[in-house]
């Protein structure tokens, strides 16, 4: 998740973007000013989420609206 930091007219952004992993764990996070974060992600760890967790395949992003 990726999220703006600093002010911009009478908003202010919070900053702290993360990475995190297919079970939600946080790998890395970002401060509350602007920089740059960088990750390894395992993405054999990935594809064996993807097989433990068969009902995302179902999803329908086509009616995300």
């Amino acid at each position: 998740m990726c999220n703006r930091t600093g002010q911009e007219g009478d908003v202010t952004f919070a900053g702290q973007s993360l990475v995190v992993d297919s079970d939600g764990n946080t790998l890395c996070k970002a401060g509350c000013e602007e920089e740059l974060v960088t990750c390894e992600i395992d993405l054999a760890k990935c594809k064996e989420s993807r097989r433990a967790r068969p009902y995302i395949a179902l999803r329908r992003p086509g009616l995300y609206r």
